[in-house]
């Protein structure tokens, strides 16, 4: 153990091995911004560009897919950059401040669009900012991602500094999921203004959340251990096939992209299926909120549960059933409508459990896997193997998104450009259901054939003599 996490544990008081309160919460609260940065776009994009700008469909998916492709090179520049770097405030922690803060920028920008008619005027904008906040969330998310496997050598403490992660991704997922939604309906339908100018306030505010999470985890974690820049760290193309060499590494992120490909449909179909499959209207921006407050307060309140149960069954056995239970559990969409809402309420309170649960396995266990690789290698590559972690989280969810905006735009989704809501045909109807409920839930459970394939034990994580 180095002398700096000695100090560290010194200072806090606590057993050895265990990190200061203060430090796992330090490290936590970043997450509430990167959890909007993540979520927010895909939620609340694909209905601002189809209601507020009245750009295609087929166009706003070409555009996040266009952005989200940027970071395959973007996040491994960004984990390399920062393996290579020694600064007096560490290896990480100087780009997590600038990317979080360029990202915050962005965002604001991303919702102030011009107000144009022109579709390639508005492409290129959203292309264009959309580029530049993906640049700044991989400077943040990759450095932010790697902080966990070098805090702790043990894996169950890592899985409770995650625990802290995920508690404050439910938080950032009430700010960007259910506060962002509750602004643009109070300005657009309670207070008389418009949808943009909804839009507008509510970029203002939640970007000055990502501004505020991203200062407090830079100051946050000051104290947190770390590893000093290593000597034997690779060029980027031979990371690559050191990376590939691991095979539980390349298992889970095979999973993952199917996951997060899942997550990325549900996302952006989540605010159409309630307008329109549960027959709400604009009343989707209200009753959003309530749903996404009970996903977080159950996701929040099952993290203890979940460290134990990983402690006491095995991380990869709870991933797998939290899958399964979650993919069966949302069918039950289908007996709910706007006079049925207790379902919906219910359906929300077991996906905060159960997607809570796979979330923090898959992060928990990719920190197994880049401890495996420096066991295995005795090199420090921790932040290549998060960068391409991260690209893919990101890939997954662009790919969902703009499967949806594409799939709506064949099956003739119908598009305005002055925040209603425009009537959709039957069929259209029926489709949007079918893509939110139906699709998600196949694509989780097919991810556990791959990771089947999952062989890591505890043995394996432990350091050659």
């Amino acid at each position: 153990m180095s002398n700096q996490q000695n100090s560290a544990q010194s200072r806090s008081g606590r057993p050895e091995g265990l990190l200061p309160i203060s430090t796992y919460i330090g490290y936590g609260v970043g997450q509430i911004g990167g959890q909007i940065l993540r979520d927010t776009p895909t939620l609340l994009l694909p209905m601002y560009l189809a209601t507020v700008l009245g750009l295609d469909t087929g166009l706003s998916a070409l555009a996040i897919l266009i952005a989200k492709i940027w970071v395959v090179a973007a996040d491994p520049i960004a984990g390399m950059v920062s393996d290579k770097t020694n600064t007096p405030w560490g290896r990480r922690r100087p780009f997590i401040l600038a990317g979080g803060l360029l990202s915050a920028l962005s965002f604001i920008a991303l919702f102030f669009a011009p107000a144009s008619d022109d579709q390639f005027t508005l492409f290129i904008y959203i292309t264009g900012v959309y580029l530049v906040m993906n640049t700044g969330y991989s400077l943040f998310s990759v450095p932010y991602l790697t902080m966990a496997s070098e805090m702790s050598e043990n894996p169950d403490e890592r899985t409770t500094i995650l625990s802290f992660r995920n508690a404050c991704l439910a938080i950032g997922l009430i700010i960007g999921g259910a506060l962002a939604p509750k602004i643009v309906a109070w300005v657009s339908a309670e207070s008389g203004g418009t949808a943009r100018a909804g839009y507008e306030l509510m970029a203002l505010i939640v970007g000055g959340v990502i501004a505020a999470s991203t200062v407090w985890l830079f100051f946050g974690t000051a104290n947190a251990p770390g590893k000093a820049q290593s000597e034997k760290t690779l060029p980027l193309m031979e990371q690559f096939k050191v990376a590939w060499a691991n095979k539980p590494f390349v298992i889970l992120i095979a999973a993952n992209i199917v996951q997060y490909i899942s997550a990325g449909i549900g996302y952006a179909g989540g605010l159409l299926f309630f307008a329109y499959a549960l027959d709400l209207g604009v009343g989707a921006y209200s009753v959003f909120p309530i749903w996404m407050f009970i996903i977080c307060g159950a996701s929040i309140a099952s993290m203890p549960g979940l460290v134990w149960a990983a402690a006491r069954f095995g991380k990869m056995p709870v991933y797998k059933w939290c899958l399964v239970i979650y993919a069966a559990l949302i069918q039950a969409y289908f007996l709910a409508d706007k006079d049925s809402l207790w379902i919906v309420w219910l359906i929300a309170a077991g996906i905060g459990v159960f997607n809570g649960g796979f979330i923090l396995m898959s992060f928990s266990v990719l920190t197994d896997t880049i401890t495996y690789d420096r066991v295995r290698s005795g090199v420090s590559r921790e932040g290549v193997l998060s960068s391409v972690y991260s690209a893919v989280d990101k890939i997954g969810n662009a790919l969902g998104s703009a499967i949806l905006l594409a799939f709506l735009s064949i099956v003739g989704f119908v598009e305005s450009n002055d925040g209603s809501l425009p009537e959709q045909s039957d069929r259209v109807v029926q489709w949007i259901a079918i893509a939110y409920v139906l699709a998600p839930a196949l694509l989780h459970v097919s991810s556990i054939l791959i990771l089947n394939r999952y062989k890591l034990v505890p043995d394996d994580l432990k350091e050659m003599p």
